[in-house]
């Protein structure tokens, strides 16, 4: 999903609950303000042979975008995360496919000034899904560090 899809889709889902008694203007003005309010940024870790992309939208503390990791002589995978940020932290689901398969897992980030670097910890497999044991013990390592850039897809 492209950010412009993403953004057309969280602009038509707040719109779709405004109540019909508000008028076209009113809904005009609320969707202007949301999309002033909303915001689009594109990370990027390249090592060698290792990329990883994160295409984040924020509207508050909730963000939804893209996360690719193509990591060398491993299967790739790509796919959608919808999280929250607390603080400088960034916790998410991780919906994603690789070799066809779709799972999900949790991923996190922490903000080191413009950048996001990735934090690793134990995890427990809860009804298919992968989660961290306790967020609260995540190591964040400089190892995999998600520079701002311009965003762009990775095929």
């Amino acid at each position: 999903m492209k950010i412009q899809h993403i953004v057309t889709l969280l602009i038509g889902s707040i719109l779709g609950a405004c109540s019909s008694q508000n008028s076209h203007e009113s809904t005009s003005v609320a969707a202007d303000n949301i999309a002033k309010e909303m915001t689009a940024n594109c990370y990027t870790y390249v090592n060698n042979r290792d990329t990883v992309e994160l295409n984040l939208m924020q509207l508050g503390t909730k963000v939804s975008g893209e996360l690719t990791y193509k990591l060398y002589e491993k299967d790739a995978n790509r796919g959608t995360i919808e999280g929250e940020i607390k603080g400088d932290t960034l916790l998410a689901n991780y919906t994603f496919k690789s070799e066809g398969i779709s799972s999900l897992r949790q991923v996190a980030f922490l903000k080191k000034g413009e950048d996001w670097v990735e934090g690793i910890g134990d995890v427990v497999g809860i009804d298919g899904r992968v989660n961290f044991k306790d967020p609260k013990a995540l190591h964040f390592h400089n190892s995999l560090v998600l520079k701002k850039g311009t965003c762009k897809s990775l095929k």
